[in-house]
């Protein structure tokens, strides 16, 4: 089970820095903007943006700031006890790095994280948990894959078209077509390289559409359904809901009632 103790976004001024000491959870660290220097047991990982770290518990970490850098990142700390499954990076005694393949997707599933933490909704263990799952076992492929340039270039590809017509029905003859390969082929790499269906990609890219549009537009809940290309607003409440834990409604009522409260 992974148990996220703290988990939060961190604005870094020039004068930041972590003194050296042992760190009592795991860590996750994501970087949005700027650059780092982190040591753990001794060795030096930089870090710019769109690059991850995990800290494994027990480490003798510290970090500062690169010269005349500042730099925003994604902290999750947390606790791991082993289950019937297990991902490789849990395993390691040392620091891992990875430049994350998908930073705008790795960035949307860190900030759902982060917000399921912070709200404590009924369930969000169980979300937190499955949330940084993802991410983790996003970093291990990473690690696993950074070396077959061939299956990465696909894949971005087709998460390039997904970007520019997600709004559409996309289908998989279509994408299989676009990089000349077969269906089954591209499902199959699309999901090792990602370890997602190019189903649930889009889904997810849709999702985070709406949620910008939930709390950043005048638009109602049935002009985003349509402008999103679901069916219909019944089954774009369920995706959502199943998604986020609340319904489109009750997440734009909350996010209003923080902004009012926050302008006071």
């Amino acid at each position: 089970m992974l148990e996220p103790i703290a988990v939060y976004y961190e604005y870094c001024d020039f004068d930041w820095k972590v003194t050296e000491r042992t760190i009592e959870n795991h860590l996750l660290i994501f970087i949005t903007d700027g650059m780092m220097d982190y040591f753990v047991n001794g060795e030096k990982f930089t870090l710019c943006k769109g690059d991850a770290l995990y800290v494994p518990m027990g480490a003798l970490r510290s970090a500062r700031h690169m010269a005349k850098q500042k730099h925003e990142m994604y902290v999750a700390h947390f606790h791991y006890e082993k289950e019937s499954y297990t991902l490789p990076v849990l395993e390691e005694s040392l620091g891992r790095q990875a430049a994350i393949f998908n930073q705008a997707y790795y960035s949307q599933r860190f900030s759902l994280l982060t917000q399921q933490w912070l709200r404590k909704h009924n369930f969000y263990q169980v979300a937190c948990h499955y949330n940084l799952l993802e991410l983790l076992t996003l970093l291990n492929i990473e690690l696993t894959h950074q070396e077959n340039p061939a299956a990465n270039n696909l894949v971005m590809q087709i998460q390039e078209y997904i970007a520019d017509h997600y709004r559409e029905k996309i289908e998989l003859k279509k994408l299989a077509k676009l990089v000349d390969r077969t269906p089954s082929y591209i499902s199959t790499v699309f999901h090792t390289v990602t370890g997602q269906t190019i189903t649930e990609y889009i889904q997810q890219i849709r999702l985070s559409a709406a949620r910008d549009l939930l709390t950043k537009s005048h638009m109602t809940i049935g002009e985003i359904s349509n402008y999103l290309g679901f069916c219909e607003q019944s089954y774009f409440n369920k995706v959502f809901k199943k998604a986020i834990g609340v319904p489109p409604s009750a997440f734009m009522k909350e996010h209003k009632q923080k902004s009012s409260f926050q302008s006071r």
